[in-house]
């Protein structure tokens, strides 16, 4: 099907606004990060635009007026960015590395994630996990909006999975006014495009231009990427949100600054609402952190990350999956929704012995390969043994325990799936374990920032701004001029 070039203009647009308006209601500007802010608006926007049609949906709106819902996003965000800016002075702009030659290789490099994406358009969007869980999920949100929708999921073997990606082609659908194969794809490949200038952006940070760029590049050489720029898979979306979540959260403990930890937050949403395998971050997580605290003094500001309105978004997306998938009925095979009947940890205790052996064996070829990307994963295993002051100091240790926990996590559930092993690992171990990789390159860049210039140390908290002060009118004649005696 040929768009209209107006249609196209509008269905790629929304995005990019409702998230610029969304950085902005928490503080960020362009000119914080030029690159960055590309990706980040990218991800704010699908989030918030998934936010708006769940909203819809439940409400009844009929598809062919989900046109208004970014309509009324970009009024609540823009009344929201307004909001902010009155009641908080401007932030000085960050020293931004590399120049333009570093901008110009990003914006080239983006091109061809873009060329990628193009590529996508060989073969239709109707087969695979992209075709028999998240689109097929995004067709029954529009023509099995009632009761009818649980029944559509019968072959689905994942129908607890989160919305935000089936939503996203669902706002294709409804807006071209019929099921397409491959236009839907547009919204979750972009995510590629955006994780790209999410990593550029969050390396270039702690390195010099010269260093950034080829560590950067060292995640778009891999063929998993250029898989999620050409397919409707969400694992690239988990990418791009834990990279935020990580990136921002690094950002505001050295700064001091709450822009920097609303853009975790927003990460951290968009990856819980992307793929289940959130949630297991996001425990790995507060384990890493409360374990950091043994040996590592908290960081002056490191309060406000438990304050209620840091997790609100995130819990709230949260709740809103759970009470979603009870409505309907769904559950997790995790959990014991399986031909075995069995949950994960009944499965672990069966298959450990025969399954372990075999992870090893996959883990060694893939982790430590010379030749794939995913060789990264080496340094996080191998440096931190090397470098455990850098690795587990106040910085890093959080982030370093972070990522450990959650491979680890991984490789749990693949030793207690109720598939075949070898089957799992072909179709789901490289594809699944690429969630971490921009994450893992980015510590990569962390630690190369503490060996070169030293731990950075934490900055004061940012003020809670009052209420700015009214200008009271006074007459002309109040203000005397200055009298000079003589004595």
């Amino acid at each position: 099907m040929t768009l209209p070039p107006l249609l196209i203009a509008w269905l790629l647009a929304v995005p990019f606004v409702l998230g610029a308006l969304s950085l902005r209601a928490v503080g960020l500007r362009f000119r914080d990060d030029r690159i960055g802010f590309c990706g980040w608006a990218w991800a704010a926007g699908c989030l918030l635009l998934g936010a708006l049609l769940f909203v819809w949906l439940h409400a009844g709106v009929d598809p062919a007026l989900w046109w208004t819902a970014p309509v009324f996003g970009a009024l609540a965000a823009g009344l929201l960015a307004w909001r902010h800016d009155q009641r908080h002075p401007r932030a000085p702009a960050p020293a931004v590395r590399g120049g333009r030659v570093f901008a110009l290789l990003a914006i080239v490099v983006a091109a061809v994630c873009l060329f990628w994406s193009l590529g996508g358009a060989v073969r239709p969007c109707i087969e695979a996990d992209e075709g028999n869980i998240w689109s097929l999920r995004a067709k029954s949100l529009l023509v099995d909006r009632g009761p009818g929708f649980a029944a559509a999921q019968v072959w689905n073997l994942h129908a607890d999975y989160p919305l935000l990606d089936p939503l996203l082609q669902a706002w294709i659908y409804s807006q071209v006014g019929a099921i397409v194969h491959f236009e839907n794809r547009w919204l979750v490949q972009l995510c590629g495009a955006a994780l790209w200038l999410s990593l550029a952006a969050a390396v270039r940070a702690r390195l010099p231009g010269l260093l950034a760029m080829p560590v950067a590049l060292v995640v778009v050489a891999g063929a998993d990427f250029q898989a999620q720029c050409r397919l409707a898979y969400a694992d690239g979306m988990v990418a791009l949100g834990v990279l935020m979540a990580i990136d921002g959260w690094l950002r505001w403990r050295s700064s001091g600054q709450g822009r920097w930890r609303g853009l975790a937050v927003l990460g951290l949403t968009f990856a819980l609402w992307s793929k289940n395998e959130t949630v297991l971050y996001l425990v790995a997580f507060g384990g890493a952190e409360a374990l950091s605290r043994l040996w590592v003094r908290p960081w002056p500001g490191g309060r406000g990350w438990r304050s209620i309105s840091a997790w609100l978004l995130p819990l709230s997306v949260l709740g809103a999956q759970v009470w979603f998938n009870r409505r309907h009925g769904f559950r997790s095979d995790l959990f014991g929704d399986n031909p075995t009947g069995k949950n994960l940890f009944t499965l672990v205790a069966e298959q450990w012995r025969e399954r372990v052996p075999a992870l090893l064996s996959e883990a060694w070829q893939v982790m430590f390969s010379v030749t794939s990307a995913h060789g990264a994963f080496a340094v996080l295993l191998v440096l931190p043994i090397l470098l455990p002051k850098v690795a587990f100091g106040r910085h890093l240790a959080a982030i370093t325990l972070l990522l450990w926990a959650s491979l680890c996590g991984l490789h749990v559930v693949w030793v207690g799936s109720f598939l075949d092993l070898r089957f799992h690992l072909d179709t789901s171990y490289q594809r699944v374990l690429f969630q971490l990789l921009p994450a893992t390159v980015l510590w990569c860049a962390a630690m190369a920032r503490v060996v070169l210039d030293g731990e950075p140390e934490p900055a004061a908290p940012e003020p809670v701004p009052e209420n700015p002060p009214k200008l009271i009118a006074m007459p002309a004649n109040a203000i005397s001029k200055p009298r000079f005696e003589v004595s």
